[in-house]
Parts: structure tokens; C-alpha cells; sequence
């Protein structure tokens, strides 16, 4: 049944990444059913899956990551036959600030720790990510046929945008190719001439703040998408075209990096005079 619901997602072109979170949510669902003997779907009743959620509740996730795993799970049932059973998402109070965001200098540490180890690759990828804001998984779409013309399209998430590089990151990717035989095709590879996966670029930037002395918590790949949103408005302070740059949807979505940074909202409330 897994096997089939896979390729139906798939048939729904959702991203890779999506279709892997949603198969093993469902697999994880399986797991438990299967271990408080219920075989079938049928057998499945509300109670059940209110039990799951609580389960998931007191392994300490965040609740926002928690909402991810009821859509997953929902997602399923749904296809299942099950919409009877499906979840209600928890409660999420909306940050006020941006928390974990990697500092200018802290990214230049990181930055620089790459170039001077060697990760010619990683470094690069940095900069990519901090000038365009795209997300880890939108590096696919940069070829090198792309670097002439100074942009890219990104097809994810059902919409298209053209996204641009600044001309010296393009020269400075050309050079990079160049030294590296890559001729054409997609500029940033792992393992098989494949794009980078998301979990590879991860695990390389834990490294690097952990070697440069920056919090790992700032580390993941989306803090670099974070840093271009913030430095993004703090010089032009244009939300609509900051949204279209990044591909929201919603100017709600793209509102938070109107806030201040959770540290500058703390340096604030000290330097407070009473």
C-alpha cells in the first residue's frame, strides 16, 4: 500500500523532499498501529490516532514540527479512506521575532573557515544561498548554462520564479567550473553527479560552525535564506518584492522578517532607561 501511495504522490508532482517526509510518516504510523496490534486501516478508530498525537506530543517535538507530522499522517489517512480519523493540528503562537538567524559576521566565520579548509564547494554554496535566498533545495536549478545569463529559473512548489545572480558570484561560480571540469549541467553535485542533497549541505555547515565558533543551532541551511530576508529589508525595505523573490505566496509569510532578531530585540530591552 506505501508503495502505491508513493507513486501517488509522485503522480501529484510534489518535491522529493516532501514525498520522503510524507512516506515515512506513514511508515511511523504503521510502526505504532502495528505495535498496539491494529493490522488493518479498518480496524483504525479516532482514539487511536488521538493516542498517536499524544505519543508525539511527549517525545518533546516542537509543536510546529509536530504539525508537520499530523499533515503527513493526515495526508495518508486521507488516501487511506481514513478522513474519519484525521488530526487537528496544534496550536502555534506566532513569533514576534526571528530567533537562530545567523549573524553578518558569523556567516563570514563559517565563510571563511570553508575557503581556508579547502570545502571550495561548501563555500561557494554558502554564498549562493546567502545572495539569492533560495532555498538548499533550489541549488538543482543553477546550471552552468545559467551563469551566463546571469539567472535562473526555479520551479518549486507549484510556482515558477526567475531568480538572479549578482555578477561577480556568477564570474566567481564560472571560475569554479572551470577549475573543476564542470561543463555543463547542474554546478553544485554530491554523490553520483546528483544534485546536492539537503542532508550533505547540512551536515557540512554543522561542521563549519562548529569549527568557526558559531552556534550550530544557526547552522541550518534555511538560516542562509533567513540572513538574505533580514539584510534584504534592512536595506531596501520593500516586503512585496522581497516576497516575489523568494517565492511566497502570502505577504503574511514574508512579514516576519519585518520583526526584529530575537538579539537585537534583547540588546533593545537592556539599553532600556528608566
Amino acid at each position: 500500500m506505501l508503495a502505491v501511495y508513493k507513486n501517488d504522490l509522485l503522480q501529484k508532482e510534489l518535491s522529493g523532499g516532501t514525498v520522503d517526509i510524507y512516506i515515512r510518516q506513514a511508515k511511523r504510523l504503521h510502526t505504532y498501529l502495528q505495535q498496539n496490534g491494529i493490522l488493518r486501516m479498518s480496524e483504525l478508530t479516532r482514539e487511536h490516532m488521538i493516542a498517536y498525537k499524544k505519543q508525539m506530543l511527549g517525545r518533546g517535538l516542537k509543536k510546529s514540527t509536530v504539525n508537520l507530522h499530523i499533515v503527513a499522517v493526515n495526508n495518508y489517512l486521507k488516501y487511506a479512506g481514513r478522513e474519519d480519523c484525521i488530526l487537528r493540528t496544534e496550536k502555534v503562537q506566532k513569533k514576534g521575532c526571528l530567533e537562530n538567524i545567523l549573524s553578518g559576521e558569523e556567516y563570514l566565520l563559517m565563510l571563511n573557515y570553508a575557503r581556508e579548509s579547502g570545502h571550495e564547494k561548501y563555500y561557494f554554496i554558502m554564498k549562493v544561498l546567502s545572495h539569492t535566498g533560495i532555498r538548499v533545495s533550489e541549488l538543482a536549478f543553477l546550471t552552468v548554462e545559467s551563469l551566463t545569463l546571469g539567472k535562473f529559473t526555479v520551479d518549486n512548489k507549484g510556482k515558477t520564479r526567475q531568480v538572479y545572480l549578482p555578477a561577480g558570484l556568477a564570474a566567481e561560480l564560472k571560475s569554479y567550473c572551470n577549475a573543476n571540469a564542470i561543463q555543463t549541467g547542474v554546478v553544485f553535485r554530491g554523490n553520483r553527479q546528483r544534485p546536492i542533497s539537503r542532508n550533505a549541505v547540512y551536515q557540512m555547515l554543522i561542521h563549519f560552525a562548529d569549527m568557526a565558533g558559531v552556534d550550530k543551532e544557526k547552522a541550518h541551511p534555511h538560516s542562509f535564506r533567513h540572513l538574505f530576508a533580514v539584510t534584504y529589508m534592512r536595506q531596501y525595505a520593500d516586503l512585496t518584492e522581497l516576497a516575489d523573490i523568494l517565492g511566497h505566496s502570502s505577504l503574511e509569510t514574508t512579514r516576519i522578517y519585518t520583526a526584529t532578531t530575537a538579539e537585537e530585540r534583547r540588546r533593545r530591552l537592556e539599553g532600556l532607561n528608566f
